[in-house]
């Protein structure tokens, strides 16, 4: 374009956050002193933490002045002091406690949203509590959350989910502090956090996004044309999900698109994470996982999990709640003797808990009379020392309880109210409660100790006096709804578990036994399809030992164990187990017959465990429960687990669900796989959180149809399996389909073993389309004596060629040939093909070949092993290879001769190849006929410093004491050899040759 001297040209370019722009280029024209200036309208901002640049717009009314950064940091300041202090998890009321002082890390992984819990959330220890290095999930560093990772894209939404009292909260109050200060998360110029707790009172109304901060937050009513479409970077914080009382309808709302636009809350929520609403902020949701859907999937960008506390964290926090140092150590060691209670530590609220009691009770004349066996135990000296605590307004336990009979006697009408409200809003799993509904149950909130509650301030003006409860962790909420039932049928001899009106008012009359308050309890517990009510039979039994009343005396009449009601309700229980009932509610009754102080099943099955004679022994539904209870309480190594020395059954499996599933190897072997068994199989794979990474199911009997099943399983998200060995297991080519299926779907899937099966050149031609599939992710193939031929070799060749993944392939005992092998060496010379590892012994190989496998070896950039056991190469064979071996572009490393038909004709060529700086490091030429003179030769190579071979085969290779020395000379010379096999030999002077083998430092084979 023709532009007039000294004529203004001007341009505009606009860039949405986190694209690129090309500065402009001027071309064909002459500039004399023009002026050139480029304005751009961007402040970019570096996190020196994260060691990354944001560049973020400002609206027009903060880019030339100082208001825009004054606002964030009045904004900082008041969140800083809002936040520096908490008063979650104290002693007394209004008590404060630094959060930093307190803090403790949180272990974080990336989490999965297709989780079906069916278990209560703190007693499924075995595979919610955290155990280093056996999770098939990545750990996250807290600052982590929001960016990206490898070639994702920054997530805009995250959901991060967690059990009750895991430190949802807490996490995101030490993220907005960190924030406050302006240590971490400086790519944000504005952080808000909306408790859903709090918005529950406001759910009815409609508000604009604007009027909904300016409500939470009064300081930003300055912020005017600020807070606008083009402003700056915010994160959204909505806590608690699971505490919502409304719902958030994705797809019958309106959309909104203007942030001054009123409209029902649950309407600007969905559209504010649907990017609707400000498309350039970030929102984080927190939840507990029985939530997680009702945020659709396709909204989330990543969802990660805070799994607790690990075992060196459990002790760092002890050591910062207990001030007295001695006293921390004593709780640490005290906890640590019981294995049920320090695994269930991962959850930083029962720490509290713990600590509680514990800080009273080993500064107390009770020390010796506590033994913290049982969870009833526990909780019950909670509520004692809360309420004394209470009443005393002295923190921390530091002075003796006395009388604390009068004091739970004057507090009894209280708590049995609590009681009332915390059994019924149970069944109903609410956990938030309002003044309304204290009212409803006749309760005065002031009489209440702080330590049972947590109260939420709604401190502006919009919301004045609204306050919002919870009991500071679930399982309070459920100990106080056992003592409610428990205390009711103590004192009053009423059965509040009877299932209608008729039946308690009969119970009236008949005056009710402990025992049938159980078995009213048990009945309706094992229908349970969450869990939500397993601790609460815990409790109810746990309540009915002598042991445990004597502490509540003063809210029981009196003290009184029934020993037969006690009995019968073991047997009870024991039945049950026989029954058909879900797995995860029988470990809930082991836990009930702990509480119960019946350890008698379990004491039997330790025994045969020790005694190892499971193998042999048909087990019972209730034998199986038993073992898997062991097994989940016990501090067991979860590296592998062999099923088949249980002599498993289908319904034996499903009871062993629960711990199965926490193992990183699941191993089945020489078992009939029928329908019931694979469906078995599969639900193990779809389990809630399933730490299984390989499952090895070597010679079964499968079959085409069970695969075809198991396909299923493997071919869903919420499977994560890593490895799968499927050797020996009837599998023909009719399984191709299916497992051309699992190769493109399942992405996770790195290994796959079909070892002797029956997949011919049919077969192994369908898994070849798989492998030429873009989402085929399969690194591991191993094909080994499937019976095919040449036949199918295009197919594989051109695979080989496609697919990005695949590493390792072994097509050994399988009649490829020399054909075979010519059109697989075409395809290994391609730059394409990344393969590293090829299989191919006994494939009918002859000295015919050995011309392409020379070309593949001087040409490929990445095959490093190869195996041609078990073919009939011979001298000439090798002496081909031995060339390609000092070729400098080869990148062979391991190399196996094994049984070729070669004599020492061919050792003078491979002596030259182990010096000529080759890469080779191992070598197998065992079971050739070498002798003493081929091996001699071998000997001079290997003392040669450029010879770089560390392992060596020589088993079977004819020879003689007359080679003895050299070997000996070997030994002496060089440090690099660090294995040598020369067993099925007749050396003569093994004494000698092993000395100095262990002087070398060398693995020696005789």
């Amino acid at each position: 374009m023709a532009m007039g001297r000294n004529q203004m040209i001007s341009a505009k370019a606009k860039a949405e956050t986190g694209s690129s722009i090309i500065s402009p280029v001027i071309v064909n024209s002459t500039i004399d002193s023009m002026p050139i200036t480029i304005n751009v309208e961007t402040v970019c901002k570096r996190s020196l933490e994260d060691g990354y640049f944001h560049c973020l717009a400002l609206p027009p009314s903060a880019r030339t002045g100082e208001p825009y950064d004054q606002l964030i940091d009045c904004h900082k300041k008041i969140l800083k002091e809002k936040l520096e202090y908490i008063t979650e998890y104290t002693s007394t009321a209004g008590e404060r406690v630094c959060l930093l002082q307190r803090f403790t890390n949180l272990w974080i992984t990336d989490g999965k949203c297709d989780d079906l819990h069916t278990e209560h959330e703190v007693t499924e220890i075995g595979s919610s509590s955290p155990r280093p290095g056996r999770t098939t999930v990545k750990s996250m560093k807290h600052r982590d959350i929001f960016r990206s990772m490898g070639e994702q894209r920054q997530p805009r939404v995250v959901i991060t989910r967690g059990i009750a009292g895991i430190g949802k909260t807490i996490y995101v109050k030490k993220f907005l502090l960190d924030w406050a200060m302006s240590k971490t998360y400086q790519q944000y110029d504005f952080v808000f956090v909306f408790p859903f707790c709090e918005l529950n009172l406001i759910s009815e109304e409609s508000m604009s996004l604007v009027q909904l901060v300016q409500q939470h937050y009064p300081h930003m009513e300055q912020m005017g044309e600020a807070y606008s479409k083009d402003s700056a970077r915010s994160l959204f914080i909505f806590d608690g999900l699971d505490e919502s009382r409304f719902s958030l309808e994705f797809e019958s709302n309106p959309v909104c698109c203007d942030i001054t636009k009123p409209v029902p809350l649950r309407s600007l929520l969905t559209n504010l994470i649907k990017g609707n609403l400000l498309q350039l902020a970030s929102i984080w949701i927190t939840t507990r996982p029985s939530s997680m859907h009702r945020i659709p999937s396709c909204y989330v960008n990543r969802v990660t999990e805070i799994q607790g506390f690990q075992d060196e964290e459990k002790e760092e926090y002890f050591r910062r709640k207990c001030q007295d140092s001695q006293l921390a150590e004593k709780i640490i060691t005290l906890v640590k003797k019981q294995s049920s209670l320090w695994m269930m530590c991962y959850v930083p609220a029962f720490c509290w808990i713990l600590a509680t009691v514990l800080e009273h009770v080993l500064e107390s004349s009770c020390a010796e009379e506590f033994i913290g066996n049982t969870v009833t135990e526990v909780y019950t000296n909670f509520l004692v020392v809360m309420v004394t605590y209470h009443h005393r307004h002295r923190g921390h336990g530091k002075e003796k309880i006395e009388k604390s009979c009068e004091l739970l006697q004057s507090d009894q009408g209280a708590l049995l109210n609590l009681g009332k409200l915390a059994f019924q809003y149970l069944k109903s799993r609410t956990f938030v409660f309002y003044e309304e509904d204290f009212k409803t149950f006749n309760i005065d909130i002031s009489s209440i100790c702080g330590g049972f509650c947590r109260e939420y301030y709604i401190d502006h003006s919009a919301l004045f006096q609204r306050r919002v409860y919870s009991f500071v962790h679930a399982t309070v909420q459920e100990y106080f709804a056992a003592l409610y039932i428990f205390v009711t049928y103590h004192n009053e001899k009423r059965n509040l578990m009877a299932c209608n009106m008729f039946a308690q008012i009969w119970g009236i009359f008949s005056k009710p036994t402990f025992f049938q308050i159980c078995k009213s309890a048990c009945s309706e517990v094992v229908k349970s399809h969450t869990g939500h009510l397993d601790l609460f039979l815990q409790f109810l039994c746990g309540l009915g030992r002598r042991r445990i009343q004597k502490c509540l005396q003063g809210l029981l009449s009196h003290v009184e164990e029934q020993k037969r009601d006690l009995e019968n309700t073991i047997s009870y229980i024991k039945k049950l187990l026989q029954t058909d009932i879900p797995p995860e509610r029988c470990i809930n009754l082991f836990h009930c017959l702990t509480e119960l102080n019946d350890k008698s099943v379990v004491r039997e099955m330790n025994e045969s465990l020790h005694q190892g004679v499971l193998s042999s022994k048909k087990l019972s539904l209730a034998d199986y429960s038993a073992l898997a209870f062991v097994l989940k309480t016990s501090d067991m190594d979860r590296k592998e687990f062999h099923l088949s020395k249980y002599r498993i059954s289908p319904d034996g499996l499903k009871r062993l669900l629960p711990v199965v599933k926490s193992f990183e190897k699941i191993t089945l072997t020489g078992n009939i796989m029928d329908e019931e068994m694979i469906d078995s199989m599969s639900a193990l794979l779809l389990a809630s959180k399933n730490q299984i990474k390989e499952l090895c199911l070597i010679n079964n009997t499968l079959g085409d149809t069970g695969l075809k099943k198991l396909a299923v399983a493997l071919m869903s998200p919420s499977c994560r399996l890593e490895t799968l060995l499927l050797c020996t297991n009837n599998l023909t080519e009719q399984c191709g389909e299916d497992l051309v299926s699992v190769l493109r779907t399942n992405q996770i899937l790195k290994e796959l073993d079909l070892k002797y099966n029956q997949l011919k050149d049919a077969g192994v031609k369908q898994l070849s389309v798989a492998l030429q599939d873009s989402d085929c992710e399969i690194e591991t193939l191993g094909l080994w004596g499937n019976e095919f031929t040449h036949c199918c070799c295009e197919e594989l060749a051109l695979a080989l060629k496609t697919n990005k993944s695949l590493r390792s392939l072994d097509l050994g005992y399988n009649a490829i040939g020399d054909l075979g092998i010519k059109l697989l060496c075409a395809a290994i010379k391609d730059d394409d093909c990344k393969i590293e590892k090829l299989g191919l012994h006994r494939t009918g190989l002859t000295e015919g070949c050995c011309e392409d496998l020379t070309s593949a070896l001087r040409t490929s950039q990445s095959l490093t092993a190869l195996e041609l056991g078990y073919n009939n190469l011979a001298d000439v064979g090798v002496q081909r290879l031995s060339a390609a071996l000092k070729d400098p572009n080869c990148k062979l490393r391991t190399l196996g001769l094994y049984r070729n038909n070669l004599t020492s004709a061919c050792c003078p060529d491979l002596a030259d190849a182990l010096i000529a700086r080759s890469t080779l490091t191992e070598l197998n030429l065992s079971s050739n006929n070498l002798q003493d003179s081929g091996v001699k030769l071998l000997c001079v190579a290997l003392k040669n410093p450029d010879c770089r071979i560390q392992a060596l085969n020589l088993k079977d290779t004819s020879l003689t004491a007359a080679c003895s020395e050299n070997i000996l000379s070997v030994l002496r010379v060089t440090c690099r050899l660090r294995e040598l096999n020369l067993s099925t030999n007749n050396l003569g002077g093994a004494i000698k040759v092993k000395r100095l083998a262990q002087q070398a430092n060398c693995e020696l084979h005789l």
